[in-house]
């Protein structure tokens, strides 16, 4: 390993869960580097591409029609097919999941919280987008029981535990009674053996996280497991988890 890689494990090691990092101009083992880019470069990409962005990065990072299929699977679980009132997402980047939720259900109000400030005035460009202050930990710009949707997609994959944790309490605090709480992470039934050999020989940074820890901690929330789906994230899955408050809940 060169000096420069040594000095930068640690260094990405905390910043991390900021979703920042540093990178060289080689080849790069570190899934983060490979998925998050830059927004003017991203853009740009797409336009010489000629497809719309979030196609683009379908396309180039996991597979065709990989976005609207999570959504319309996360909306059919939950339910979640007239207007609603509020949506928060966790991590918006692109927009390109925010894109999809938006034409599905209209929102009146659309809550982003997003640590890298490149994307935020693309993102604010979207239908009802209210761009909160973003601590990269918690959700503190939304009132208690105010959301009818909270969802994060290709997040908790990368962050600390400790956060991902965190993050989880937070969805929980701020989704209303009878509202949807979905996110996706690297659970058991995505670790089949080539895809752990894959991890090995790629030194993966992604961050497994059991599913019936993750089950029992939002049920004892208030929060019921409906269902689940499977996503690309080369070379192998996450499991989209879709909950739902119960509507006795305060």
């Amino acid at each position: 390993m060169s000096l420069r890689a040594k000095l930068a494990k640690p260094i990405n090691y905390v910043l991390r869960p900021m979703r920042v990092q540093l990178v060289h101009d080689g080849p790069s083992s570190d899934p983060v580097a490979h998925y998050w880019r830059p927004a003017r470069k991203t853009i740009a990409a797409a336009q010489e591409a000629g497809l719309p962005l979030g196609a683009y990065l379908d396309k180039t990072f996991a597979k065709p029609g990989a976005t609207p299929d999570a959504v319309r699977a996360m909306l059919k679980l939950g339910d979640l097919q007239d207007k609603c009132g509020t949506v928060c997402e966790i991590g918006a980047g692109s927009g390109r999941f925010a894109e999809e939720v938006i034409a599905a259900l209209h929102p009146d109000r659309y809550e982003i919280y997003e640590t890298a400030r490149d994307w935020l005035p693309w993102l604010s460009r979207l239908p009802g987008a209210v761009i909160q202050k973003c601590d990269g930990r918690t959700l503190s710009q939304t009132p208690d029981g105010s959301v009818d949707l909270v969802h994060a997609h290709k997040i908790f994959v990368y962050i600390e535990f400790c956060i991902t944790a965190g993050y989880l309490e937070e969805m929980a605090r701020v989704v209303r009674p009878g509202g949807v709480v979905a996110f996706d992470i690297v659970t058991e039934e995505c670790m089949d053996d080539e895809t752990v050999r894959e991890w090995v020989r790629g030194a993966s940074f992604y961050r497994p996280i059991p599913r019936q820890w993750v089950v029992e901690f939002m049920r004892r929330r208030g929060l019921a497991i409906l269902g689940s789906h499977f996503s690309p994230l080369p070379p192998g899955t996450t499991e989209l988890l879709v909950f739902r408050r119960d509507s006795a809940s305060s």
